[in-house]
């Protein structure tokens, strides 16, 4: 048999195994962080801030695995479009995960240029740099925050962009529970029915 019959080679899976393991590891800590949290306005704003932006950069670099980003190499592209369709039936990912929505991870991907856009026109109000709490409420000045967790919500902010956490770290924790399953049973894929998430 080929290997070019296979999204991924079955004994190369291993690799993507592991290497997917690390990523989700390590955002599953942050979240495991942040849930042992009893108050989170009582941690400085950095560390929540920096704790929920490590989970969003995390789930980011999941995302590439299932839906790579286009290659300019038409041979390249196809070999990654093929890798991305092997992991998204071994994981039953379909169109609706969080993770396939590209506006957050370019957000923090493409976040040099969303400052530059952000700062362009001139703006006036107040400019909030970091906060953690209750979505302020409205008192007719505009309110511009750079990075924001809203607490009563679920709801992180990043340059006026807002994204729900939740739907986020539940499928992370649901990849992350595959590896592991993946892992203890040799380091093999089972392939799974595309899961609404």
């Amino acid at each position: 048999m080929n290997t070019e019959d296979f999204g991924i080679w079955p004994p190369y899976e291993a690799f993507y195994i592991e290497s997917m393991l690390l990523i989700s590891s390590s955002a599953v800590e942050y979240i495991q962080r942040l849930d042992n949290q009893a108050d989170l306005e009582n941690i400085p704003p950095d560390d929540v801030l920096n704790w929920l932006q490590n989970i969003i950069i995390q789930a980011a670099a999941l995302s590439r695995y299932f839906w790579p980003a286009q290659n300019r190499d038409k041979e390249l592209d196809k070999l990654h479009k093929k890798r991305g369709r092997h992991l998204c039936k071994a994981f039953g990912m379909n169109e609706k995960s969080p993770l396939k929505n590209r506006n957050l991870r370019n957000q923090i991907e493409h976040f040099d240029e969303h400052i530059d856009i952000f700062l362009a026109k001139p703006v006036a109000g107040n400019f909030i740099p970091k906060y953690v709490g209750c979505i302020p409420k409205d008192d007719g000045v505009p309110i511009y925050i750079f990075r924001a967790f809203y607490t009563d919500v679920g709801i992180f902010e990043i340059l006026g962009k807002r994204y729900e956490i939740q739907p986020i770290v539940d499928e992370i924790y649901r990849i992350h529970n595959k590896l592991v399953s993946f892992a203890t049973a040799g380091y093999r894929m089972k392939k799974t029915e595309n899961k609404a998430t």
